[in-house]
């Protein structure tokens, strides 16, 4: 192994019975994991050297339930008229929370270093991301129907969510509430619809959805004041759904 490494220009020098210390030569930059250095070894061993061998075991493969879910659920938008966006992943909490008319969520995970004053916090939710997205395209054409799905981090955890918007003059409770229910029915979600207090939305055009006695989402017509703390002209209604709180609902435990 030392032979092969050092062929590749690279200082080894054994430490231990399967152990080897590696110096990667400076003006390898394209040397940014460990497998980088696996590979180097494969190639001055020989590829063509290597004996092809069955794994002893054979698997189906198939996808993550959460992928599943999450592919559903895109179908279930896509089919109802939704454009599918990808807000990025870093955001700050100006826009999660203070624009959004919400309280700051001592949950929300924060960038220690940031770069920019932008870029402070790691994405909680994604219904704000979404209005920053409307916000950016005002001078296109309505109506305006986006979602979003994929990975929310609440604390150290790492959830499944999806948030959809829709911006025109007649955009209304009724559109959104439409909306949830086909979700609820596609996903066979036993969910039920109580009063929301979500100061993101007016009051009495708001609603929580509940599995069991869990709030795994929230829907109804944006607050005025979010609209003009946005720069949008136009009603919005939105929607956020917990994936992996239904998921986990719905699913035994010891489900992956």
């Amino acid at each position: 192994m030392v032979t092969l490494l050092e062929a590749m220009r690279y200082g080894a020098v054994p430490e231990a019975p399967g152990r080897i210390r590696v110096r990667v030569p400076c003006y390898r930059a394209d040397i940014l994991h460990d497998w980088d250095i696996f590979e180097d070894v494969g190639i001055a061993f020989g590829y063509g050297k290597i004996e092809p061998l069955l794994p002893p075991t054979f698997t189906s493969g198939r996808g993550h339930p959460y992928v599943r879910m999450m592919n559903m659920v895109r179908e279930i938008l896509c089919g109802m008229g939704y454009l599918e966006v990808m807000p990025f992943t870093l955001t700050n909490d100006r826009i999660l929370f203070g624009m959004m008319n919400r309280d700051h969520d001592e949950r929300a995970m924060r960038v220690m270093h940031p770069i920019t004053e932008d870029h402070t916090h790691v994405r909680c939710t994604t219904l704000p991301l979404l209005m920053e997205t409307l916000q950016m395209n005002v001078h296109r054409e309505l109506p305006q129907r986006l979602f979003a799905v994929g990975d929310v981090v609440l604390e150290d955890h790492t959830r499944q969510s999806v948030a959809a918007v829709s911006m025109h003059p007649e955009s209304d409770f009724s559109e959104i509430y439409a909306l949830s229910d086909v979700l609820k029915r596609e996903l066979n979600i036993p969910c039920t619809v109580t009063e929301s207090v979500d100061p993101a939305f007016i009051s009495g055009r708001r609603a929580d959805i509940v599995v069991g006695e869990r709030v795994v989402g929230v829907f109804g017509e944006i607050y005025p004041a979010v609209l003009t703390a946005f720069q949008l002209e136009q009603p919005v209604a939105g929607l956020e759904l917990d994936l992996t709180a239904v998921r986990e609902c719905l699913s035994p435990p010891g489900t992956p």
